[in-house]
């Protein structure tokens, strides 16, 4: 009686291990890099998932200096014919910024950063 218990515990073990190993994740959110002739963008996004989201957006000019001024965020997803209206991103400090999206579907988005007369536009897979 109590082997086949222990088989049983044990085969219970094994698939509960290989569930945790094998369970999908998220992607990590990383920092996605663009350059325009005069400035550099970097936009991280909070999370990598669908939905409500947050990004943070450092941009600087190409000798390092903080960028001052508008910035705004277009998100579009052009593979699904979706494209939301412009955002403007709240400024934190001298070349610093954040906003808020609502990015409602999972794939391929192009965020399309505008600063002075300088547009980048900036690939995120979202899952």
């Amino acid at each position: 009686m109590k082997r086949p218990v222990l088989i049983v515990l044990v085969g219970v073990v094994a698939v509960l291990a290989a569930l945790v190993v094998l369970w999908p994740r998220g992607v990590e959110a990383q920092p996605h890099l663009a350059e325009s002739d005069q400035y550099r963008f970097v936009l991280t996004p909070a999370s990598t998932k669908s939905g409500s989201n947050s990004f943070d957006l450092r941009i600087t000019d190409r000798t390092g200096n903080a960028a001052h001024g508008e910035v705004t965020i277009e998100p579009a997803m052009p593979q699904m014919g979706h494209a939301l209206a412009p955002i403007t991103a709240a400024p934190v400090e001298p070349g610093h910024y954040r906003a808020g999206i609502d990015l409602l579907m999972a794939g391929q988005w192009e965020i399309t950063v505008s600063h002075s007369n300088e547009r980048v536009v900036i690939p995120l897979l979202l899952t």
